[in-house]
């Protein structure tokens, strides 16, 4: 079976990291990344063009100065077509665009003249093009104080930090899980010609309101120690979301222990709606787990026995050891994008009690194999 050819522009970007994940997944694809310093190698930027049978065009500028916004943002989709009218290439071509392509602003005229250009190439050779139209990206991994409400909210509250808003409009939020969903069913469905795609976000949500929401999470996770009502789904993804800005060290719970002449007693996880809770053994020296999630939050906690809990991520080499004991009981929470696994370190049976954000669906597990290290 021949592979499809995949290229992706501005590969080291947000959207463009939590696309090469989504991409790996099929067997079918291989992925072409393009090279910063492709964009000044025209040589470089021909073989780049040539070998894709799509390309996804995520790279830009959206922060700066507006002059060299308005430069760069054209300069790229002009020296893209320029390397595929070189090469005779009509790949389809996924362009990045945004809501705020129609606003007057240096950003926004950048992506219409971007839009602009490859509409003509594509008129001129019949070659197909998808605009993908986008509200606000939101998900783990994204920068704040860039271009995401949620990034700078999230990193604030996470750090104890108390964030402002400055203007209180509505704003209709795109989880990136769902975007990378959406831009890979687009390439498996390429357009005769031109087509403009608005990608849906969700409802309209003033900015205040997504701060009380995230607010209600750093409470909830931080000083009650319980998991909020996920039952909606912008919850339950913004709630993924908030905890990839929690410091790794803070994902280590250490619930009260009250003891008498009967024993000890300690809550578990304490859930405010959803989610699944459930028990393993595990045999000494045995590893269980090596694989991660996109979008589901789990919670370990081990009860009787040694181990090391590890976490490593996507993409990353760096990996984070926790050594947990049934003899202190204590809670560690997986972010997304986190491959993880837990490894009995004793002699004995490992009993370790599991709680996961969402119910298992064998026909949608979002359980991804990769070994930690």
């Amino acid at each position: 079976m021949k592979k499809q050819v995949i290229g992706i522009t501005g590969p080291s970007g947000f959207i463009a990291r939590h696309l090469i994940e989504r991409l790996g997944r099929e067997a079918d694809v291989t992925i072409a990344l393009c090279p910063r310093d492709a964009w000044d190698n025209p040589l470089a930027l021909q073989f780049f063009a040539a070998r894709c049978d799509a390309i996804v065009h995520l790279a830009g500028m959206n922060r700066g100065d507006d002059a060299e916004i308005e430069r760069v943002n054209l300069h790229l989709a002009e020296r893209l077509v320029e390397a595929l009218a070189r090469t005779d290439s009509t790949p389809h071509v996924l362009y990045a665009s945004t809501t705020l392509r129609e606003s007057p602003t240096a950003y926004g005229r950048s992506k219409r003249a971007a839009e602009e250009r490859f509409r003509a190439w594509s008129e001129s050779t019949g070659a197909p093009l998808s605009v993908l139209v986008t509200p606000n990206v939101y998900g783990a991994g994204c920068k704040p104080f860039y271009n995401s409400v949620v990034a700078t909210f999230c990193h604030q509250l996470a750090r104890g930090e108390e964030p402002r808003v400055i203007d209180n409009r509505e704003v209709s939020l795109l989880w990136v899980g769902d975007l990378v969903d959406h831009v890979k069913k687009t390439i498996y469905d390429p357009p005769t010609g031109v087509q403009t795609i608005d990608v849906p976000g969700g409802a309209p949500l003033c900015v205040s309101d997504l701060l009380t929401m995230l607010r209600d999470f750093r409470e909830c996770y931080f000083e009650r120690q319980v998991v909020p009502d996920l039952s909606e789904p912008l919850r339950a993804k913004l709630y993924a979301t908030f905890l990839g800005y929690v410091e790794l060290e803070d994902h280590r719970h250490r619930p009260p222990v009250r003891a008498d002449h009967r024993g000890e007693l300690f809550e578990i996880i304490k859930l405010a709606a959803g989610g699944q809770v459930f028990f393993s053994t595990t045999k000494p020296g045995v590893i269980r787990g090596d694989h991660y999630h996109t979008r589901k939050v789990e919670w370990f906690c081990v009860l009787r026995g040694d181990a090391v809990i590890r976490l490593r991520r996507v993409g990353e080499g760096t990996v984070r050891e926790f050594r947990v004991s049934g003899a202190q009981p204590e809670f560690i929470s997986i972010p997304v994008m986190h491959t993880h696994h837990i490894e009995n370190t004793g002699s004995e049976e490992l009993l370790t009690m599991f709680w996961t954000s969402e119910i298992f669906d064998a026909q949608d597990p979002d359980t991804h194999y990769q070994k930690v290290a």
